[in-house]
């Protein structure tokens, strides 16, 4: 498997952990927490793959396990050899 050097997988912890801290405040899904909807403060949810809705205000937020991984394609080198040969 080839990973380009701009994945994730390459660049040390001290670096994620800055792009974490320059994001800002994010509210999220906790699934083992009440969470209350930061639109209209109540605590009704639908829970998908991705993200939860507010029952009442359909304010979505991502669910926390799925926010604290990276955003980024596995493999992104177009028209290499080992991409041609498959």
């Amino acid at each position: 498997m080839y990973l380009s050097p701009g994945s994730f997988i390459n660049q040390p912890a001290q670096a994620l952990a800055e792009q974490s801290l320059a994001r800002g405040y994010q509210p999220l899904y906790h699934l083992d927490v009440v969470n209350r909807c930061p639109g209209c403060g109540k605590s009704h949810w639908h829970v998908g793959r991705m993200t939860a809705e507010c029952a009442h205000c359909e304010t979505a937020l991502p669910l926390a396990m799925v926010a604290s991984q990276p955003m980024q394609p596995r493999f992104t080198e177009h028209f290499s050899k080992t991409a041609m040969v498959a």
